[in-house]
């Protein structure tokens, strides 16, 4: 089974304000704090421990990577309940993991973030489990094995040789939908407006545009014939769900996708 993930952060103003002493609203806190950094090390982005998850979603797919859901965990819930629900899934069904970006911000935000909530994580740092043919070559923490978690950033990056890629350029250069609505720097602004749906569905369709950029990887990489490659395409517009922000984007860009192969 695969589980293509995606995390969506904000700023913690709770420990921005003890930290960094910092005052006045939610909002202004992060603005502040963006600058502080900014002015500090010439990026807005701030260090791991000052992320806090409000979304995690991912789309799940059988092991020949057919489309079978997209959605999120514990969704608009709290931080513990997200990450307790996605650890929950982690350890029960061991998944192989899809990412982008995944080992060098997701996963160690994410790890750092459920030691504040006393989370176990125990199927991530496993290492010896004959049964699922975990060793201490092939496990999620190994960088260069592919079975437990593929990056596609370090993956398609040659682990570190070249690395100015970004999500939305890979996907256009590919013929993906990429980032078509809501941006990352934007995600903080919609939670304090109270839109946790907009974030949970921005959130959604970049594990989309993840999980259609893997079935090239595996494409590229001769894990996936062509033929098997528009079967799986036609049967995720089959599944999509409908209704969403992403929705018609995503079908017109996979029946283009579709179509073009007869040309």
């Amino acid at each position: 089974m695969l589980c293509v993930f995606d995390c969506e952060t904000i700023p913690d103003v709770e420990l921005l304000r003890l930290q960094m002493g910092l005052e006045g609203s939610d909002l202004e806190v992060c603005e502040k704090a963006f600058k502080i950094q900014e002015e500090k090390s010439g990026s807005s982005f701030l260090p791991y421990p000052f992320h806090k998850i409000v979304s995690i979603a991912a789309v799940i797919a059988d092991d020949y990577g057919r489309f079978i859901k997209v959605g999120g965990f514990a969704q608009e819930g709290s931080e513990k309940e997200i990450l307790g629900a996605f650890l929950d899934y982690l350890n029960a069904k061991q998944p192989k993991l899809v990412s982008f970006n995944g080992r060098g911000f997701d996963l160690p935000m994410l790890l750092l973030r459920a030691m504040k909530y006393n989370l176990s994580a125990y199927a991530y740092f496993e290492s010896d489990n004959p049964a699922l043919n975990k060793n201490k070559w092939e496990n999620y923490r190994q960088r260069y094995s592919e079975r437990f978690h593929v990056d596609l950033y370090d993956t398609l990056g040659h682990y570190g040789a070249g690395r100015s890629m970004r999500l939305d350029l890979v996907c256009a250069m590919s013929g993906l939908p990429g980032k078509f609505d809501v941006h990352g720097d934007e995600v903080y602004r919609l939670y304090f407006e109270g839109k946790r749906g907009e974030i949970d569905e921005y959130c959604q369709s970049d594990v989309l545009n993840t999980y259609w950029l893997y079935l090239k990887y595996e494409l590229l990489a001769g894990n996936l014939t062509l033929e098997d490659y528009y079967a799986t395409l036609a049967e995720f517009m089959h599944k999509i769900p409908q209704g969403r922000s992403y929705s018609e984007i995503f079908l017109q860009y996979a029946q283009k996708e579709i179509d073009a192969k007869e040309s």
